[in-house]
């Protein structure tokens, strides 16, 4: 197991205990926030990989950090709550997970619930990261497409050509295609 690092943020000292000690037991590293801006600095320090807010935060509201948590890459977070209520599933909608735990909790529904967020967060990061990629190479092919029409259109070449020459180019100047396709497509237009 990977050492997961975990941000409780809980403003009763009892709760966050309880939850730390949990997780500690099952060899995850705990972190302790007892507001909403506690919960951030910490969240910004170390970049965790899960972020167990109660929903009665001291300080800033908890459905605004939770917000900045996911909104800036941070982490991926789970609410704590006493009574789930409307507001809580409309604001679960616009999270990466729809996860929460409610209290009283026992241990066994806070291990599965964590090392369900740990898992989906994982998938959801790789996937990311693929389509990050994916979207980088069509920019990429467009740019080269956008480029070898103009050598084709201004020297008079077949597409085979256009490539041949836009590829020849960046090896002589040791810069990626997509690179001389930018400066081919700011030369030509």
């Amino acid at each position: 197991m990977k050492d997961y690092r975990i941000v409780v943020a809980d403003s009763s000292e009892s709760s966050r205990e309880k939850i730390c000690n949990l997780l500690n037991r099952k060899g995850y590293k705990t972190f302790q926030a007892t507001d909403g801006g506690g919960a951030l600095r910490i969240s910004r320090s170390i970049k965790p990989d899960i972020v167990i807010l109660d929903t009665n935060l001291w300080g800033m509201n908890a459905y605004e950090v939770a917000g900045i948590i996911e909104g800036d890459g941070l982490s991926t977070v789970i609410f704590v709550t006493n009574r789930p209520n409307s507001d809580l599933y409309d604001y679960l909608k616009k999270m990466t997970l729809y996860a929460y735990i409610i209290k009283p909790f026992n241990p066994e529904q806070v291990y599965q619930m964590v090392e369900f967020a740990i898992m989906n967060s994982n998938r959801i990061n790789a996937l990311s990261k693929k389509i990050e990629k994916l979207e980088s190479t069509l920019e990429s092919r467009k740019k080269i497409d956008k480029a070898k029409g103009l050598v084709m259109e201004k020297n008079g070449m077949s597409e085979n050509e256009a490539y041949n020459y836009i590829r020849k180019k960046s090896m002589d100047l040791s810069i990626s295609m997509d690179r001389m396709a930018e400066k081919i497509i700011k030369e030509y237009s």
